[in-house]
């Protein structure tokens, strides 16, 4: 049988096995289980067990649950509560304001909790609702969190990155170091959009109501806070009442919040500068997130549990990804997929250009589908040897495959954040895919960018280790 016609089958039966509910890991396992069944040895399944063993016990396995669990103290100690209340005191006055510091902590939030898509839509849910009664238009409103949402696995410490430094070989602190100037680039570039709706039309951001778009700091905390508790009674984890909690005596001010900051500052520093490997930085982020929680009288039994519950949930989640997606690329390897797809399209005469099209396609369709970390494990096999072929460099390829992602959540008509939105709303689909078409443009225009201009992505990693 032709490669191509493996090919095919491969993706048959995982589309179908995850169209009948199964997790993705699951449907992964399965298929590479048929697959070595149908056209390999028996006897190689042993080496399943084997691929098992050494990913669950491999030391880089750990860097993502750390920061998972470093996340968590941040987020389950109510320190995005103080982020938004600070943003909207900042930026609340002006035209857009809410929109602009909710997009700010929409990415803030989904990085502090692991940027899944329920958290997101969990505060794009309380979100939508206030900025409806301050005036926002519903669709403008549900744009600006679903494209705010998905910032969080671009901006570092990214446990997308993680999975994909881990799949591709690619150094993870390059992979961060590569995200930090994307990121940025693309919040700016959707904070310009929303100011210059603001200004251009000023009924979509509530302007023309006397009331203004600035929130109480006891408004911002709510939100957030039930946000987070509606994130875990989704994900079956019973958090303690925001109520029941010692509440701050006074308003959260910058000086709240640098603790935080200085905490992401010094993890990412750490790995820049080569003075602790990744690992070693994720132990300093779950030390110092864990002492700004205690040092804030925030820390319960409750959220201490919450917190290892969580990192626990996830964690196991992406160590069976992996064990799993490793367990396809070792059949993919086997059969030579991989290396009769890089072969028959550089033989073929296809440009650079049309090679990057049609990966682009196929990443807009899967991530509509499922999450970004499974679209990767699930591409990257068959994708990575093509793409070194034509000469695409490691960093760009990780960080346009995951704007690449962040767009398909939010495109209509089968984005999947438009379906989450829409069952965490009551903004009709009709206002909801209306609302993120013009954001949808935003982040092509932005994914754009970084393709005609792929220095972005690798400026700042090759300018800081250039002596080495």
């Amino acid at each position: 049988m032709s490669s191509g016609s493996m090919l095919i089958i491969i993706f048959a039966i995982m589309l179908i096995t995850m169209f009948l509910g199964t997790p993705v890991f699951t449907s992964m396992g399965f298929t590479a289980i048929v697959v070595t069944l149908l056209w390999m040895r028996p006897d190689l399944l042993t080496r399943f067990g084997k691929t098992a063993y050494t990913q669950g016990t491999g030391f880089n396995q750990v860097i993502a649950p750390m920061f998972i669990l470093m996340s968590e103290f941040l987020s389950q100690g109510h320190i995005a509560e103080d982020i938004y209340a600070v943003l909207n005191k900042t930026v609340g006055k002006l035209k857009g304001g809410l929109a602009i510091a909710t997009t700010v902590t929409c990415t803030v939030f989904a990085a502090l909790c692991g940027s899944s898509p329920a958290t997101a839509a969990s505060i794009g849910r309380i979100s939508i609702a206030e900025m409806e009664k301050r005036g926002y238009d519903a669709g403008f409103a549900v744009g600006t969190v679903a494209a705010g949402g998905t910032l969080g696995i671009m901006i570092p410490p990214s446990i997308t990155f993680c999975l994909f430094g881990m799949l591709t070989e690619t150094s993870i602190v390059r992979l961060f170091m590569a995200g930090i100037i994307p990121g940025l680039v693309l919040s700016l570039i959707i904070i310009i959009y929303i100011i210059i709706v603001g200004a251009v039309k000023p009924s979509m951001v509530g302007a023309d109501r006397k009331a203004g778009s600035q929130m109480t700091a006891e408004e911002a905390r709510e939100i957030v806070a039930t946000a987070k508790a509606m994130a875990n009674a989704e994900a079956g984890v019973v958090e303690q009442p925001a109520d029941t909690l010692k509440p701050k005596a006074k308003e959260p001010t910058f000086l709240t919040i640098l603790p935080a900051l200085a905490l992401i500052v010094v993890v990412l520093g750490s790995m820049y500068t080569g003075l602790a490997t990744p690992i070693e930085a994720a132990g300093y982020g779950v030390l110092g997130s864990l002492l700004i929680v205690l040092l804030g009288r925030r820390m319960t039994k409750k959220i201490f549990s919450n917190a290892m519950l969580n990192t626990a949930r996830t964690g196991t989640m992406m160590v069976f990804l992996m064990i799993c997606g490793n367990c396809m690329s070792y059949c993919i390897s086997y059969l030579g997929i991989a290396d009769t797809i890089a072969t028959a399209l550089t033989q073929s005469g296809l440009s650079k250009v049309a090679l990057i099209v049609l990966v682009y396609v196929l990443w807009f369709v899967l991530g509509c589908l499922m999450d970004p970390a499974s679209m990767l494990i699930l591409t990257v096999p068959f994708l990575w040897q093509t793409l070194m072929d034509f000469g695409c460099d490691p960093l760009w390829v990780g960080v346009v495959s995951v704007l690449a992602a962040q767009i398909a959540m939010i495109t209509p008509p089968v984005g999947m954040n438009l379906f989450v939105l829409k069952a965490n709303s009551d903004v009709p689909m009709g206002k909801i895919i209306s609302g993120c078409w013009p954001f949808v443009g935003v982040m092509f225009f932005g994914l754009l960018i970084l393709t005609l201009f792929p220095a972005l992505s690798t400026w700042l990693p090759n300018l800081i280790y250039s002596g080495g």
